[in-house]
């Protein structure tokens, strides 16, 4: 059996912008940083979701509106956290968010109620390669692989509606972060990818902007605003959801 998962994303502990071409990474090493030596940069980050799509099993599909306040009043679990190697130019990063979810709603105008239970694993894997790194501008193009991985169930008092499902797929993805530095302890960071193109989902996209704070010499706390869009569909399987809210995170170098 695959591995079970869910799109629902939802708030965490704390968090380095992360994301999946993560929002949690410095586009590029510092300058006075040697050529020769790896640099290192762990993140926690809670991500405050609201979701908006559909979710389709073998004919019946699943409406999904779900605001942030519903999805922390269901949530069962969640984990989010993020881990970035750089040497020189290069960049390796890792970003997982996993969570556990029920949700109670109504099909068919009201109706029908349901219970969705939806447990996600969304990692993503990277490579980035710095293009400019010259204060107070920093610019890195990436690519790299975005894995979903979704365990679906459906239950209904309408034993003929009950579903479930599980599907993993992976889809290639090319991106890019800017970040400017205003002060010496301020700055301004965005990051932006697309991928998909039919090899698994037909699209997937992400877009992030936020402000970041060096509370010391290591470490920041960043503030911003997160979506990310997903359009997969495979046999009787189809998740079409675009996750985004703000986001809050705490990163650290070493």
């Amino acid at each position: 059996m695959k591995t079970p998962a869910t799109i629902l994303a939802v708030l965490a502990p704390l968090s380095a912008m992360a994301g999946t071409t993560s929002p949690t990474l410095d586009p590029v090493a510092s300058a006075s940083a040697e050529e020769s030596q790896w640099a290192f940069k762990a993140n926690l980050y809670g991500w405050a979701q609201s979701l908006d799509g559909d979710i389709g099993i073998r004919r019946l599909s699943i409406p999904v509106d779900i605001g942030f306040d519903d999805i922390i009043e269901n949530l069962d679990i969640s984990v989010m956290g993020a881990f970035e190697a750089r040497h020189g130019k290069w960049g390796f990063m890792a970003d997982v968010v996993y969570a556990e979810l029920s949700v109670d709603s109504t099909l068919f105008a009201g109706r029908v109620p349901f219970e969705l239970t939806q447990e996600q694993l969304l990692a993503n894997f990277i490579a980035s390669y710095s293009l400019i790194d010259c204060d107070p501008v920093k610019f890195a193009v990436y690519a790299g692989t975005r894995i979903n991985s979704i365990d679906v169930e459906i239950n209904s008092p309408r034993p003929r509606l009950n579903r479930s499902w599980d599907d993993s797929w992976a889809d290639p993805i090319v991106g890019a972060r800017f970040q400017w530095e205003m002060t010496d302890q301020f700055f301004f960071r965005a990051v932006g990818d697309i991928g998909g193109f039919g090899v698994s989902s037909d699209i997937t996209w992400q877009a992030m902007a936020g402000f970041g704070y060096r509370i010391s010499e290591n470490g920041s706390l960043l503030l911003g605003y997160r979506s990310i869009g997903t359009d997969y569909t495979d046999g009787g399987f189809t998740y079409d959801v675009t996750a985004s809210g703000p986001i809050i995170g705490f990163e650290y170098k070493f």
